[in-house]
């Protein structure tokens, strides 16, 4: 095998590490009391829960966020009802506790909120079975139900529905432990009269750069121009490298939300054996059924930690030349209409 087509070889198997780590980090929906994420993974199960949302509105059954999340829009005095699972995976019965509680994005992250008033979503929304006790192996279908006050004001609120077991880990420094391992699905939920506010966001830019590692990065900058969060995922596909190589899809690192009117960066982290480019990159990111695309050249720096220049964002550039036909034609138009006038004065003397 030539050093070429090795060198294609590692660059079109790159996507399918990144895939791989991707899936070993992908978007957390477990939390730890103690701040780890997801049960105890060694030695004897601590109560493996997980949770899963099992129906949308009619409205956004084509939307995949609406079917991960609950993802909708009420008027006051509204309600709604969704159905969800609960599974324990542990070989033992587990006591398993549901509760709601509010929920705020903080630096880009949909975390939850210190103040348990934040809004009224825990007031809102009714879980059918607060607790139960779920069989080893076991998949318990439940309801949440939300009532709207008819004196609900405007806004957009988040939170979350909570699936909790509790249990016990015996401490040599600190005795008995409790732990308490919980699952979620989140909540986005926008209250005021009418239809439901747009979505929308931008892509001003493409950067490329390495990571203090060296490790190739893009850098998306995205602008939240809508009035609803947004759920930030996507590709990125590599064309027109040298010798005419091409690499991706490259997933978009996930966990990245956007709050209305806010900014954040959207990266993605490439292979180590790819080369400098220049490159054709093709940037397709998503919230929802929201999507936007930009394609550009870029050229990786050789530094670590250090960043290039911005693409030259080729997917604009016929906009450009139509702005400058429409005003080229607007200048030609308004030539024609002075001379006309200039030569009714002239006869008119």
């Amino acid at each position: 095998m030539t050093p070429a087509t090795q060198l294609r070889w590692r660059v079109l198997l790159a996507p399918f590490f990144v895939a791989l780590f991707l899936a070993a980090t992908g978007v957390p929906v477990a939390a730890e009391g103690d701040g780890d994420t997801g049960g105890d993974q060694r030695g004897e199960p601590s109560g493996s829960i997980g949770i899963q949302l099992l129906e949308a509105s009619a409205d956004r059954r084509d939307d995949p966020r609406a079917r991960v999340y609950i993802v909708d829009h009420l008027t006051p005095g509204a309600t709604m009802s969704r159905r969800f699972a609960v599974t324990n995976d542990s070989p033992r019965s587990q006591k398993i506790t549901m509760s709601v509680d509010a929920a705020e994005i903080r630096d880009n992250q949909f975390v939850p909120s210190p103040d348990p008033n934040a809004n009224e979503l825990p007031e809102w929304v009714h879980i059918d079975q607060p607790s139960f006790v779920a069989p080893p192996y076991s998949t318990t279908t439940l309801r949440v139900n939300v009532d709207i006050p008819p004196s609900a004001p405007r806004g957009e609120r988040y939170g979350a529905i909570w699936a909790s077991v509790a249990s016990t880990t015996p401490d040599p420094t600190r005795g008995t432990v409790q732990k308490i391992n919980r699952a979620g699905i989140r909540i986005y939920l926008d209250v005021g009269p009418g239809g439901e506010p747009p979505s929308d966001f931008e892509i001003d830019d493409l950067v490329p750069g390495r990571t203090d590692k060296g490790l190739p990065v893009v850098r998306a900058t995205v602008r939240n121009t809508g009035e609803r969060a947004l759920d930030l995922s996507g590709k990125l596909w590599l064309s027109d490298g040298p010798g005419g190589l091409s690499a991706g899809p490259f997933g978009v690192t996930v966990g990245t939300t956007v709050p209305p009117g806010g900014t954040a960066h959207a990266e993605v982290l490439l292979g180590r054996q790819l080369p400098d480019g220049p490159w054709r990159a093709r940037l397709r990111l998503e919230s929802g059924r929201l999507h936007r695309e930009l394609t550009g050249e870029i050229t990786f720096p050789r530094d670590h930690g250090a960043w290039g220049l911005p693409a030259t964002l080729s997917d604009r550039l016929p906009w450009i030349v139509a702005l400058a036909g429409v005003l080229t034609l607007a200048a030609g138009v308004l030539l024609v209409v002075t001379v006309r006038r200039v030569r009714s004065r002239v006869v008119a003397a």
